[in-house]
Protein backbone atom coordinates (compact mmCIF):
# COMPACT_ATOMS: atom_id res chain seq x y z
CA UNK A 1 0.00 0.00 0.00
CA UNK A 2 1.38 3.39 -1.02
CA UNK A 3 1.72 6.13 1.52
CA UNK A 4 0.51 9.67 1.12
CA UNK A 5 4.07 10.90 0.60
CA UNK A 6 4.62 8.61 -2.39
CA UNK A 7 1.29 9.65 -3.95
CA UNK A 8 2.14 13.34 -3.51
CA UNK A 9 5.55 12.83 -5.08
CA UNK A 10 3.85 11.45 -8.24
CA UNK A 11 1.39 14.37 -8.53
CA UNK A 12 2.25 17.53 -10.44
CA UNK A 13 2.66 20.71 -8.40
CA UNK A 14 -0.66 22.03 -9.72
CA UNK A 15 -2.50 19.22 -7.94
CA UNK A 16 -1.74 20.88 -4.57
CA UNK A 17 -3.94 23.80 -5.59
CA UNK A 18 -7.00 21.57 -5.99
CA UNK A 19 -6.38 19.90 -2.63
CA UNK A 20 -6.38 23.35 -0.97
CA UNK A 21 -9.86 24.28 -2.27
CA UNK A 22 -12.65 23.88 0.25
CA UNK A 23 -16.01 22.33 -0.75
CA UNK A 24 -17.64 25.79 -0.58
CA UNK A 25 -15.03 27.20 -2.97
CA UNK A 26 -15.62 24.25 -5.32
CA UNK A 27 -19.36 24.97 -5.27
CA UNK A 28 -18.76 28.69 -6.02
CA UNK A 29 -16.35 27.70 -8.78
CA UNK A 30 -19.05 25.48 -10.34
CA UNK A 31 -21.52 28.38 -10.15
CA UNK A 32 -19.03 30.62 -11.95
CA UNK A 33 -18.57 27.96 -14.64
CA UNK A 34 -22.34 27.68 -15.07
CA UNK A 35 -22.69 31.46 -15.26
CA UNK A 36 -19.88 31.59 -17.83
CA UNK A 37 -21.57 28.89 -19.91
CA UNK A 38 -24.85 30.84 -19.76
CA UNK A 39 -23.08 34.03 -20.86
CA UNK A 40 -21.50 32.20 -23.76
CA UNK A 41 -24.93 30.92 -24.81
CA UNK A 42 -26.57 34.37 -24.63
CA UNK A 43 -25.55 35.40 -28.16
CA UNK A 44 -27.20 32.29 -29.54
CA UNK A 45 -30.29 33.01 -27.43
CA UNK A 46 -30.36 36.49 -28.97
CA UNK A 47 -30.11 34.89 -32.41
CA UNK A 48 -33.15 32.74 -31.64
CA UNK A 49 -35.43 35.77 -31.35
CA UNK A 50 -37.26 36.94 -34.46
CA UNK A 51 -36.79 40.56 -35.44
CA UNK A 52 -38.14 42.59 -38.35
CA UNK A 53 -36.92 46.14 -38.93
CA UNK A 54 -38.15 48.81 -41.32
CA UNK A 55 -35.40 51.29 -42.22
CA UNK A 56 -35.98 54.64 -43.98
CA UNK A 57 -32.98 56.64 -45.14
CA UNK A 58 -30.71 58.02 -47.83
CA UNK A 59 -27.73 56.75 -49.75
CA UNK A 60 -25.61 57.05 -52.84
CA UNK A 61 -24.96 54.64 -55.70
CA UNK A 62 -22.31 54.59 -58.39
CA UNK A 63 -23.64 55.56 -61.81
CA UNK A 64 -22.19 56.31 -65.21
CA UNK A 65 -22.65 59.83 -66.50
CA UNK A 66 -22.18 60.58 -70.20
CA UNK A 67 -21.15 64.03 -71.32
CA UNK A 68 -20.79 65.45 -74.81
CA UNK A 69 -17.33 66.93 -75.36
CA UNK A 70 -16.44 69.45 -78.08
CA UNK A 71 -12.77 69.70 -78.94
CA UNK A 72 -10.87 71.65 -81.59
CA UNK A 73 -8.43 69.58 -83.65
CA UNK A 74 -5.55 71.93 -84.50
CA UNK A 75 -3.98 69.46 -86.94
CA UNK A 76 -7.07 69.23 -89.17
CA UNK A 77 -8.41 72.66 -88.17
CA UNK A 78 -11.89 71.45 -87.26
CA UNK A 79 -14.16 70.89 -84.25
CA UNK A 80 -14.68 67.30 -83.14
CA UNK A 81 -17.46 66.04 -80.93
CA UNK A 82 -17.14 63.03 -78.66
CA UNK A 83 -18.73 61.42 -75.63
CA UNK A 84 -16.93 61.13 -72.29
CA UNK A 85 -18.17 58.79 -69.57
CA UNK A 86 -17.37 59.24 -65.90
CA UNK A 87 -18.35 57.45 -62.70
CA UNK A 88 -20.39 59.60 -60.31
CA UNK A 89 -22.25 59.05 -57.04
CA UNK A 90 -25.99 59.54 -57.43
CA UNK A 91 -28.00 60.26 -54.24
CA UNK A 92 -31.29 58.50 -53.46
CA UNK A 93 -33.87 58.09 -50.70
CA UNK A 94 -35.30 54.67 -49.97
CA UNK A 95 -36.56 52.01 -47.61
CA UNK A 96 -34.90 48.78 -46.54
CA UNK A 97 -36.17 45.85 -44.49
CA UNK A 98 -34.16 43.53 -42.25
CA UNK A 99 -35.46 40.16 -41.03
CA UNK A 100 -33.64 38.02 -38.48
CA UNK A 101 -34.96 34.63 -37.40
CA UNK A 102 -33.36 31.44 -36.06
CA UNK A 103 -29.83 32.79 -36.36
CA UNK A 104 -30.11 33.77 -40.02
CA UNK A 105 -30.82 37.13 -41.58
CA UNK A 106 -31.87 38.65 -44.84
CA UNK A 107 -32.31 42.18 -46.14
CA UNK A 108 -34.46 43.83 -48.76
CA UNK A 109 -32.22 46.62 -49.98
CA UNK A 110 -33.49 49.89 -51.51
CA UNK A 111 -34.24 49.57 -55.24
CA UNK A 112 -31.46 51.93 -56.45
CA UNK A 113 -28.85 49.64 -54.84
CA UNK A 114 -29.99 46.54 -56.75
CA UNK A 115 -27.62 45.83 -59.67
CA UNK A 116 -29.32 45.86 -63.09
CA UNK A 117 -28.79 42.12 -63.70
CA UNK A 118 -29.77 40.93 -60.21
CA UNK A 119 -33.18 40.02 -58.86
CA UNK A 120 -32.47 38.62 -55.36
CA UNK A 121 -33.52 35.28 -53.97
CA UNK A 122 -37.23 36.02 -53.74
CA UNK A 123 -38.92 39.42 -53.94
CA UNK A 124 -35.61 41.29 -53.72
CA UNK A 125 -34.34 39.72 -50.46
CA UNK A 126 -30.60 39.10 -50.05
CA UNK A 127 -28.94 36.92 -47.37
CA UNK A 128 -26.92 38.46 -44.55
CA UNK A 129 -23.72 36.46 -44.09
CA UNK A 130 -21.40 36.51 -41.05
CA UNK A 131 -24.37 37.63 -38.95
CA UNK A 132 -23.37 38.75 -35.44
CA UNK A 133 -25.87 39.94 -32.85
CA UNK A 134 -25.34 41.24 -29.35
CA UNK A 135 -27.27 43.63 -27.13
CA UNK A 136 -25.61 46.72 -28.70
CA UNK A 137 -25.31 45.98 -32.43
CA UNK A 138 -26.11 43.74 -35.37
CA UNK A 139 -23.42 43.29 -38.03
CA UNK A 140 -23.00 41.23 -41.17
CA UNK A 141 -22.35 41.26 -44.90
CA UNK A 142 -25.25 41.53 -47.37
CA UNK A 143 -24.50 39.16 -50.24
CA UNK A 144 -25.97 40.84 -53.32
CA UNK A 145 -23.54 39.38 -55.88
CA UNK A 146 -19.95 38.20 -55.97
CA UNK A 147 -18.92 41.78 -56.80
CA UNK A 148 -21.28 43.59 -54.43
CA UNK A 149 -21.14 42.57 -50.75
CA UNK A 150 -21.68 45.68 -48.61
CA UNK A 151 -21.01 45.58 -44.87
CA UNK A 152 -24.03 46.11 -42.63
CA UNK A 153 -24.11 47.56 -39.12
CA UNK A 154 -27.20 48.37 -37.05
CA UNK A 155 -26.74 50.14 -33.71
CA UNK A 156 -29.41 48.66 -31.44
CA UNK A 157 -29.21 51.62 -29.03
CA UNK A 158 -29.95 54.34 -31.60
CA UNK A 159 -31.62 52.35 -34.41
CA UNK A 160 -29.11 53.68 -36.98
CA UNK A 161 -28.32 51.42 -39.93
CA UNK A 162 -25.21 51.90 -42.05
CA UNK A 163 -24.37 49.84 -45.10
CA UNK A 164 -21.36 50.54 -47.29
CA UNK A 165 -19.38 48.82 -50.00
CA UNK A 166 -20.16 47.33 -53.34
CA UNK A 167 -21.88 49.85 -55.60
CA UNK A 168 -22.99 52.34 -52.94
CA UNK A 169 -23.87 53.15 -49.38
CA UNK A 170 -27.05 53.55 -47.34
CA UNK A 171 -27.77 55.15 -43.94
CA UNK A 172 -31.16 54.83 -42.28
CA UNK A 173 -33.19 55.03 -39.09
CA UNK A 174 -34.71 51.65 -38.22
CA UNK A 175 -37.71 50.77 -36.12
CA UNK A 176 -39.15 47.39 -35.17
CA UNK A 177 -42.04 46.28 -37.36
CA UNK A 178 -44.69 43.89 -36.09
CA UNK A 179 -45.52 41.80 -39.14
CA UNK A 180 -47.91 39.52 -37.26
CA UNK A 181 -50.75 42.05 -37.37
CA UNK A 182 -51.79 44.89 -39.69
CA UNK A 183 -50.64 48.40 -38.87
CA UNK A 184 -54.13 49.86 -39.41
Amino acid sequence: MATTETLNSRRPASADFFDAITPLERKNNMLNRNQLALLMLCPSLALAQSLTLSCDGQGTVMATQSTTVNQYDFKHKENKTGIAQTQVRRPFSGNGMVEISSGTGRMRIPDPMIPALMSGDSNGWYPIENLFINDREITGVVHISFLSQPKLRIDRMTGKLSMSGGAGDFSADCSAADVSKPKF
